[in-house]
């Protein structure tokens, strides 16, 4: 069955904007050389604007391959049934 896919980026403004949070330093997030990410233990707001993000797509029929974290943004990976 073939496949499409696409690339989204997502500017940490955008993402907040989406859920009504202010913009302000994100918590860090920390990967190690396993690939295994996590958010540091202050408290997170920013984990539901994530969520809605990829929800958005997801209710599009996109299946979310991978995202990359980086300062600013998310990189996120998609894929669906073409």
């Amino acid at each position: 069955m073939p496949y499409k896919h696409t690339i989204t980026v997502h500017q940490r403004e955008e993402i907040l904007r989406r859920v009504g949070l202010a913009v302000t330093p994100p918590p860090v997030v920390y990967c190690d050389t396993e690939g295994a990410c996590f958010f540091d233990e202050a408290s997170n707001p920013y984990v539901q604007a994530i969520i809605a993000v990829l929800d958005e797509m997801g209710q599009e029929g996109w299946q979310l391959v991978q995202v990359q974290p980086r300062a600013q943004d998310i990189i996120c990976f998609w894929c669906r049934e073409a």
